[in-house]
């Protein structure tokens, strides 16, 4: 039988090395491909999906590299080595950017959400997170009604200062929005639905204190980006969040699931127009979502800053059966 003229080209080699040549090629070439589109993000939705993935792109560009050089592949091994370079100067500044330093004796506000996707497997578990004071403030978003009636009943230690029950898909097929609750150990925090235009129906704008000085955050869930139509809803809610931080001159914090990372263009495009900064740089790519597959996890789940503000500490808590982790973030004045 004669074999095809690249497997030809490989020569006398145990067929196990071939094999290993082709999937090697096969995945590297498909990364390759995939790091490329995505800088064409702005044209097609579908690519501002697959820069979320830019952490698993450099994965795979430098392991099918490393695995092509040592296979005698050079020209291919560059041309993944290349690809991952590209990866690496997306990646890179969520661990080589560092937030501004903390001012001396500066009060500080903790603030917790997690995207409850309307049901808790662990409520006993959730409870008792919060009877450990996680943080000063706690946004819950898709929250079930039960789960928020147990919560306004006996709050584990916190003060509930707002809920907004979930609605379901009208006659008219428009997409369900998710509850929203907020709950304190602060006394001076309330909260009110938020009158920004554009923003999602599962927002809520809360007035806070960071030691003697006012401070605003807006805790909210956008539209998964899973359709064209989905897409634009989501970056047509962005946009209203970058509206919502410039509306004001007071330092301000928006956070909560924002379905999109670091890397995509629609969230650039937020900072940029608000002038505001990622509490993500500095701590690194932090996935939160999904759970099932924390290695292959992605950041969707946004804290956003606006003001002299600096993060100085942002951690993943416990998701208590939903698909999300928590993301903690800690606040203080910048010096």
């Amino acid at each position: 039988m004669t074999l095809p003229e690249p497997l030809v080209r490989l020569g006398a080699r145990h067929p196990l090395v071939i094999a290993s040549i082709i999937v090697a090629t096969v995945i590297g070439v498909g990364a390759t491909i995939a790091t490329v589109a995505a800088f064409a993000a702005e044209r097609w939705w579908v690519l501002d999906v697959l820069t979320s993935f830019r952490p698993q792109l450099l994965v795979l560009t430098f392991t099918t590299g490393i695995a092509l050089a040592l296979l005698r592949r050079p020209r291919l091994a560059i041309v993944m080595a290349i690809a991952c370079g590209l990866n690496v100067w997306q990646v890179a500044p969520v661990y080589t950017r560092s937030q501004p330093s903390v001012a001396a004796s500066s009060a500080t506000l903790s603030i917790a959400h997690l995207n409850l996707q309307s049901h808790v497997k662990d409520a006993a578990g959730l409870r008792n997170w919060l009877g450990t004071r996680p943080a000063d403030v706690v946004v819950l978003l898709d929250v079930g009604g039960y789960m928020a009636d147990q919560l306004i009943r006996d709050p584990s230690g916190y003060r509930p200062v707002f809920f907004l029950p979930a609605r379901a898909d009208d006659p008219g097929g428009n997409l369900t929005d998710s509850g929203v609750m907020v709950l304190t150990i602060r006394p001076d925090v309330t909260a009110v639905t938020p009158t920004t235009e554009g923003l999602p129906r599962s927002s809520v704008e809360i007035a806070a204190r960071l030691g003697d000085h006012p401070v605003r955050l807006l805790g909210l869930h956008t539209t998964a980006p899973t359709s064209s139509a989905r897409h634009e809803r989501r970056d047509t809610q962005l946009d209203a969040v970058a509206h919502w931080l410039v509306a004001d001159p007071t330092p301000s914090i928006a956070f909560g699931d924002f379905n999109v990372t670091w890397y995509s263009p629609a969230l650039r495009g937020v900072l940029d127009h608000s002038g505001a900064r990622s509490s993500q740089l500095e701590f690194g790519i932090q996935a939160t979502w999904p759970v099932p597959v924390r290695p292959a996890g992605i950041a969707i789940d946004q804290s956003i800053y606006t003001g002299p503000l600096t993060a100085i500490t942002r951690t993943r808590g416990p998701s208590f059966g939903s698909e999300h982790r928590a993301l903690i973030v800690t606040y203080a004045w910048a010096a």
